[in-house]
């Protein structure tokens, strides 16, 4: 869960990019793909910071956390379940010839004024998902993501952060290649799946986009925030 401490932080610096220490990993038109190492540790951990100029806050949201519909448009999901306790069971592909990874993590969805919309998602350990044979479980993942409507309102801005160790002898390489192309690419989908929901519903709804659900997975709504 985000404190509002965290949340203008990630405003601020979504004005004003704090990257000491970190590298400029990759750039593509309006992100900037940000990477440090994680202290005493091989891993790395990623930032990104952008701006969808064309994509709505609530669009946005709908296609990164309804799993339904993310299977539709991410290339690498396999499967999700929903757990208990708004934890979920999420099976991702990895490059050949690796075995594909599983998560086991909660996700909490927050809403701040101004309509600033915060994802978290972390590992935890649930014994109603267990380990599968020819699957690895990351025991280590962290997501946040601070989502905040441009001054129109047509579009938002984005801050995220990821972190995850996938385990195994994976060569850097691999590692690289995987981050640099995979990371673009996801956003690029991302965007386009929002606007597919955004002409879904101008095509079957024909009602005020702003009556539509923030999400349909079945994780809580949104916890008012005052900030």
């Amino acid at each position: 869960m985000f404190t509002e401490e965290q949340v203008n932080e990630a405003l601020n610096e979504i004005k004003t990019p704090n990257v000491t220490g970190w590298d400029l990993f990759s750039e593509v038109p309006n992100f900037k793909v940000y990477r440090r190492a994680v202290p005493n540790s091989a891993l790395k951990e990623y930032k990104v910071l952008g701006t969808y100029n064309d994509l709505p806050t609530r669009y946005l949201l709908r296609a990164y956390t309804d799993l339904d519909f993310r299977k539709s448009w991410d290339k690498n999901m396999v499967d999700w379940k929903a757990l208990e306790n708004h934890r979920l069971h999420f099976t991702a592909k990895f490059p050949w010839p690796l075995s594909p990874r599983d998560y086991v993590y909660e996700l909490r969805v927050q809403e701040f004024k101004g309509g600033v919309v915060c994802v978290n998602g972390k590992s935890v350990n649930d014994e109603s998902a267990p380990e599968r044979s020819g699957t690895v479980r990351v025991d280590e993942f962290r997501q946040d993501v601070v989502i905040q409507p441009t001054a129109e309102g047509n579009g938002c801005n984005i801050w995220f952060g990821y972190y995850d160790d996938p385990k195994g002898n994976i060569p850097t390489a691999i590692i690289n290649w995987a981050a640099r192309s995979g990371i673009p690419a996801f956003l690029s989908s991302l965007r386009e799946a929002g606007h597919n929901l955004m002409k879904k519903d101008a095509e079957e709804a024909g009602q005020n986009e702003k009556a539509r659900p923030l999400s349909t997975i079945g994780i809580p709504d949104p916890v008012p925030i005052d900030c």
